[in-house]
Parts: structure tokens; sequence; C-alpha cells
């Protein structure tokens, strides 16, 4: 409270400094005016009424007393919902507006406040004047009279201005002027629901006289200097409303990228009518060209395809209108799904059973597409068990089924349903689905690191579901804890790895959000969620994540202790405060700021992995490669297919952990290879009264079972060594149903990264799979090596971690901005 008080204080002074001696006093404002005013009225409780043209400045000063000097703001009211009053002059004195329109009248307040006492508030309303130009608009009504044989022909013409004060009407007849009761055949009157903004001169059983020049004069009586303004009809008894005809097809279909033209013409209409093009929804393309009543479209797209009217007007009568449909022919969104037998509670496919595959496109017209199937690259035709159905347009419209009833081993391969227009000019769209062995439906997790998930305010966060299963479905993202809008505006956001990146977030994105598996692009089974919470904390609010490091026996002085800190995973600044915890309390705090760069030897002296965490150890699939390893645990692959080739369990014997491993099933081929990189290490630093290299032991367990086992290869990459690799270790060929682990010494100079090769054997019985990989600092046990490393070469390297005994308390700030 001192503190505070001090503050105060010191406030206070400097307030004094600035302002010199003084009494204080409370606010008083007084509004004055300096623009273009037509008129300044007084009204009750001292409110004062502001008149400007449209068009001219206004300019408002509010003067204000009291000390300290009070902080003015203008404010407004009673104006346009969508006129947010915001300009820079609203903190100044003197609120100056150019050329102001009529949207921009209302109530204006000046308020002043310093503190002392009420905030002082004045008000002035500004009544913004102006007349539009008047429009006539010519009506007739044909009668029959039922007991008397002669037609009565009646005109309307109906006189419209927008105005402000309210408009005043005069009609002359060439340079009569019209009254009412001045001519029994003519009747002048204001409807009432137009309460008085527009004025009808009725033309009663036309006579010859009555074809004329009619003139309007609308008059807001000079007020502001604004004139009055006329207009101008000549009625004859050819005065007619519009009509038009379209020189154009309805509908058009078109290819993108052509020009095409639509060709408006009048057929009728006195006067002569003007024409206008307007399209249904939105404005016209920005590209169109228009000349008349013709109107050009160069290098069309789908966006501007739609409902495009010609209109005619000549104030006579209603407009006359003709539209045509431009339709762009395309195909867009392709997407498949496999449903498996719907009479058998089982979401797995199975020999013996149906799979029904389903493709949908977006086709227009949807009348021109049509659909080809092809098994392997060779065409499919409908057959007793291959049936091939297109689904009813009304119900899923573009879709088109393949069913295989009674599946058999021989009907695995990849499946691919072509779709096209009839017409051509648009390319196909192809889509490949796999069924295999490995084909298995979806399973979603979430990694426990990435639930909950803390940021800060304007940060970009990642939210990450982790789905498996062949093939990945489509991911769903959606609120799980509120019914409101994704950050993009929409209720569903689609991913198509799982991730959804969210820029900019706000503490409104705080919450619960659910993941979910679509049936798009995958299995049309009962849908896999899981649920991310996001904590989005304020801007300036520290995160400290907090880790008690246990140091076991007495502490020498000048012992240096090494600690591996496993948890900082992103390229960031992060704030390390190291705290000692004694018997007798803390101690000294110490800080550093660290910045974590790639992962570059992740657990230093040591490195094991089972291939069980969501990231793998941050090892990564070779782009250079034909396919790509796979983590994949027993429990969620299906080994029915291919019984005779894969691992039953991982290294462990558990049928819920996780491995890598190839899959050589269709459509795979021989020699193809599949590349599996380690992340960089470095080495331990080296030692000047030691060896000049340190060495290393890389140990692995593996799995070869199958006839048909290709080779498994493993490499060694040196830093600046990108080309070159060094072979390891190599092995070829069936070792039974078991896990065999190998173990090499390795003599690195430098940092490096260690490659798995599978190559893919002659048949699809040939998975080769790889677990528990494992580098550790000194050189591997001779019975390791004698025993388990005699099935082809080896060379060697690696790192291991020291745990020294402590209590340290560790607090991490993260990131560092």
């Amino acid at each position: 409270m001192d503190l505070l008080y001090g503050l105060v204080w010191l406030l206070t002074v400097l307030l004094e400094g600035i302002s010199g001696q003084g009494v204080y006093a409370p606010p008083t404002v007084r509004i004055v005016h300096s623009g273009l005013a037509c008129n300044i009225e007084e009204e009750r409780y001292s409110e004062r009424v502001y008149t400007i043209r449209e068009g001219e400045t206004l300019e408002l000063t509010c003067l204000v007393t009291g000390h300290p000097r009070p902080q003015i703001r203008w404010t407004k009211t009673a104006g346009s919902a969508s006129d947010r009053f915001q300009d820079s002059s609203v903190f100044n004195e003197t609120l100056r507006i150019t050329n102001i329109q009529r949207h921009q009248g209302g109530r204006y307040y000046c308020k002043a406040e310093n503190g002392l006492g009420s905030p002082a508030i004045k008000s002035i309303r500004v009544d913004v004047y102006y007349l539009d130009d008047p429009v006539v608009t010519v009506h007739q009504s044909i009668g029959e009279a039922k007991e008397q044989f002669y037609y009565e022909r009646t005109v309307f013409l109906r006189c419209v201005a927008n105005s402000n004060p309210p408009v005043r009407y005069s009609w002359r007849r060439g340079q009569e002027v019209l009254l009412q009761g001045s001519d029994k055949g003519v009747e002048i009157y204001e409807p009432f629901f137009t309460q008085g903004e527009t004025k009808i001169l009725k033309l009663k059983n036309l006579r010859p006289q009555d074809y004329a020049n009619y003139s309007c004069i609308a008059s807001v009586r000079n007020v502001c200097n604004i004139p009055d303004k006329m207009v101008s009809f000549r009625l004859s008894n050819k005065t007619a409303s519009p009509s038009i005809k379209l020189l154009v097809d309805d509908p058009i279909v078109v290819n993108p990228g052509e020009a095409i033209t639509l060709v408006c013409v009048t057929t009728g209409g006195e006067p002569a009518p003007s024409l206008t093009w307007v399209r249904s929804f939105g404005t016209l393309p920005e590209k169109t060209v228009l000349n008349g009543g013709t109107l050009t479209i160069p290098a069309i797209t789908s966006d501007d395809a739609g409902t495009y009217s010609c209109i005619a007007n000549n104030n006579v009568g209603n407009p006359a209108k003709k539209s045509t449909n431009i339709i762009v022919r395309a195909l867009k969104k392709g997407r498949f799904w496999i449903t498996p037998d719907p009479y058998h509670k089982d979401d797995n496919i199975q020999i013996g059973r149906e799979v029904k595959i389903s493709c949908q496109v977006e086709a227009v017209p949807s009348e021109e597409l049509t659909f080809s199937w092809f098994k392997n690259g060779r065409p499919l035709r409908s057959s007793e068990r291959m049936v091939i159905t297109q689904t009813d347009p009304d119900v899923s419209p573009g879709t088109t089924n393949l069913d295989i009833i009674d599946l058999k081993f021989t009907d695995f391969g990849t499946y691919t349903c072509v779709a096209s227009l009839k017409g051509g000019g648009i390319s196909d769209i192809s889509i490949d689905v796999n069924i295999s062995s490995s084909t298995v439906p979806p399973n979603l997790t979430v990694p426990q690191e990435k639930s909950p998930l803390v940021t800060r305010e304007g940060d970009t966060i990642e939210l990450q579901c982790q789905v498996t299963g062949k093939p990945k479905p489509i991911i769903l993202w959606s609120r799980a804890d509120k019914e409101v809008a994704m950050p993009d505006g929409s209720m569903q956001m689609e991913s198509y790895d799982g991730t959804l990146r969210i820029v900019n977030v706000s503490r409104e994105m705080s919450g619960m959000y659910r993941c979910q598996t679509s049936q798009y692009n995958g299995f049309n089974v009962k849908p896999r969620e899981a649920l991310v919470q996001l904590i989005v904390q304020q801007a300036g609010q520290q995160r400290w994540w907090e880790q008690e490091i246990k140091i076991n026996g007495n502490i020498q002085k000048g012992e240096l202790i090494t600690y591996n800190l496993t948890e900082l995973i992103k390229p960031e600044a992060y704030e390390v405060r190291l705290t000692p915890l004694t018997k007798f309390g803390e101690g000294d705090s110490t800080i550093r700021v660290i910045k974590y760069s790639a992962p570059v030897n992740p657990h230093l002296r040591e490195f094991h992995c089972g291939f069980e965490d969501g990231n793998i150890c941050l090892f990564t699939q070779d782009d250079t490669d034909n396919f790509d390893w796979t983590k994949q645990s027993t429990a969620t692959r299906n080994t029915k297919y291919t019984p005779n080739t894969g691992p039953n369990a991982d290294r462990s014997g558990s049928k819920e952990g996780f491995y890598m491993y190839i899959e050589t099933s269709r459509p795979r081929l021989e020699g193809e290879k599949a590349r599996l990189l380690s992340p960089v290490f470095s080495i331990a630093p080296k030692n000047p009264y030691g060896p000049t290299n340190t060495a290393y032991c890389f140990s692995f367990f593996y799995h070869m079972y199958g006839q048909h086992i290709g080779v498994l290869n493993v490499y060694l990459r040196l830093k600046g060594q990108t080309t070159i690799e060094n072979p390891l270790w190599s092995s070829s060929g069936n070792k039974g149903q078991r896990w065999n682990e190998a173990h090499v010494n390795i003599y690195p100079i430098t940092s490096f990264q260690l490659i798995f090769e599978g190559i893919r054997g002659p048949g699809i019985e040939g998975d080769i799979a790889i677990d528990d990989v494992s580098i550790a600092e000194g050189e591997c046990a001779k019975q390791d090596l004698a025993t388990k490393n005699s099935v082809d070469g080896a060379v060697g390297i690696l790192v291991h971690i020291w745990l020294f005994p402590i209590i340290v308390l560790i607090s991490i700030l993260s990131p560092r901005r």
C-alpha cells in the first residue's frame, strides 16, 4: 500500500508540474459551430439543432474548462447502424467531417472528464438536408364497364423524390399549372402509404388534350439554398412499356476459359428503354465488358456461373426482364469411402464377406457425369460378384458404387474410379482405392503432450489428433463444449493430416475441441473421435513448467552436474531458472536464456526408441524413396489376409505396443525401397586425455518373416556427407516368426544419422519390421557381438545421458518472445 500511495503521490506531482499552479475544478463543456450551418435552432432542455447541406463540411468545437485539463471525446447516436463513427478527431476539441452525407446525421455528444466530479456532457443534433432528382413513372389501367359498351383508359403519373425535409410537388401540363379541381379529367393526390414521398397525377379516361408534356417540380422551399428540381415526361398515344428479347440459349453450357457473349435487344417500348445487366447473386464479374445490351465475359470460370438478367426500363409500366443461366462445366471434390459388410457387426473387411467402394464427385452439369471403374489399371465391368451401380441423384448426387460380393484373396488390389463429363474438355478425376490386408478402419488418439495445450493470446497454435489406419480419412474439427463457430467462421473445419492450425488465438477460443473421423477417404463406419483442450492465457501472462531433479548422495564443491531437458522440443528461446532445495530451504536461483535448435543429439549420451510416442522419436520418412515405413501394432493390424508374414506382437510381446514396418502388399513392386531416417546425433565431447574417437554401441530388433522377404539395410550418414552413406549392417531372407537383435559398434568423428532401408521382395509375404532402436556410449559387449550379430556385416556409433543425484527445482519459461 505504501508503494501505491507513493505512486499516486508521484503522479500528482507530475501532473502539477505539467499543469502549473492552480485550483482543482471539475469540467464544464460548451459546443460551438464554425462550419457551413444553414440554421441553428434552440430546442427544449437546451438542445441545439444544427442544419447542414449534404456535401458541406461539418465543424463542431467543444470548449471545455476545468483543472486538470479535461480529456475530450466525441460520440454519436441516432445515426445509421452501419455508421460506426470512427474518426481521428474523436479525441480532439474540434470534430470535422468533410463532405458530410445523409447517413451521418444524428445526435453528437461532447464528453469531458478530468477525474473530478461527474463528466460534463453536451449534445447537438445534426440534420443533413438534401434533395434527389425526382423520377416520374407511368402506369396505365384498362377496365371494361359491364353495363356499357365502352372502354375506360386511365393513366397514372407518379413522381418520387428522396429529400430532407419533406418535398413538395407541383405538376404542369406544358406551361399550364395543374391543381386539384382545375380540370375534371385530372386528379392529384398522395397515396396514404407513401406519407408524402410520392405525388400522383391521375388522368381519367384519356382525352386528346391529355397527350402532352408533363413536368413534376420537387421543392424543399430553398432550405439551405437547395434549388428546386424538375423532371419531364411526354405522354403520347405511342407510350408503351418495354419489351425485350434475348438472342441466347437458356441454359448456356460452356467450358472454363471460354468467352461468352449475351445479347439483349428491345422489341418495344416508348420512350426507348435503357438496358442493364444484373446477376442473381452478387455483382457482375469485374472482367465483364458491357456495350449497350451486349454483355461479354472473357475467360469464364466456375465463379462466374449463375443467372444473368437483362432489364429494360423506360419508366412506363413495369420493367421488362429476361434471364438465362450460365453453366460452367466442372469436376471437383473427388472423394471415396469403404463400407464393410453391413450385415455383420465388424468394421474390418474380411475374406468371404461383402465390401462396397463408393466414389463421389461434384459435377456440373450433373447429367453429363459418367463413371468408369478399373482394377489394377484394367477396365472393370459389372458382373455377379463385381456389381457397379450409380446412386440415385436425388439421394446422393454424383456417386457410384462398386459392390464386391464374397471378397476373395484375388480381389486385393487397387481399384480406380474415373469421373468424366460426356462433352469432354474437362480433365477427368481419378480416385484410387487400395483393398489389401493392410486396409483397416481408422483409430484416433491425441498425443499425451498435446492436451491440454497452453498458449498465449496472439500466438499461432496447432491442435493435433493422430490418425492411424489405412486409408487415413479426412478429420473434422469442431467445438465440443459450446455451439459456436470455428476460427474460420464455419461450424466444422476439415484437416487431411489431423492438425488444426489456429492463427492469432484469442481467449474466446479456449475450450474443448473435438476431432472426428469422417467417412470421406476412409471407412464408412461409426466415427472415431477424441478431445483436445486448449487454454489461452492473457497476453503477457508467464507460462512456467516446473520439475524436480533428484540428486542422490552428497554434492562436492566444484562438482559439475549435468541434466538433459527432454521437454524442450520447439526451436524457440526459453528462460531456465535453476533453484537448489536443501533442508534449510530454497537457495539462490540462477537464470539462463537458452535456445533449443534442431533435433541434434536429443538425449546426449544415450538414445532409445520403441516408437510408442506420437512423433516416433523424431524419425522421419525419406522423400526420395518409393514408399513409407508404417507405425503399427498387432492390435490394429489385420493379419487375416496375409497371416504368413509380419510380427504377431511388438518386441516385448505386447499386442498393444508399436513398431515400424514395411507393408509389401500390392501395389508395391519387387525392388521398391522404403527408407526411415533417424534424428541427427552429435557425438560426445572429446576427452583430451583419452582415445581420439568415442565408440558407440548401436542395437535394434528386427523381424523378417515370410517367404518373400527382401532386404533390410542400415546405413550411417556423417555430417557433411549428404550423398555418401556408409553400409553398417544388412540382412535378407526369411528369419522365422521371431524378433532378432543386432549389435553394431560405430566410431563417428562428427554428427551422424542412421538410415533403415527396407527393400520389397518378390511377393506380398515380405513384411519387415524394426523395434527398440538404441544407441549407447561405449562398445558393445563381446558376447552380444558374437551371438546376436552374426547375420551380416557391421560398423558403429552414438550417445548416453549422465544421471547424477541431487534435488534441484528447475523452472522454465516458454517460449520467450
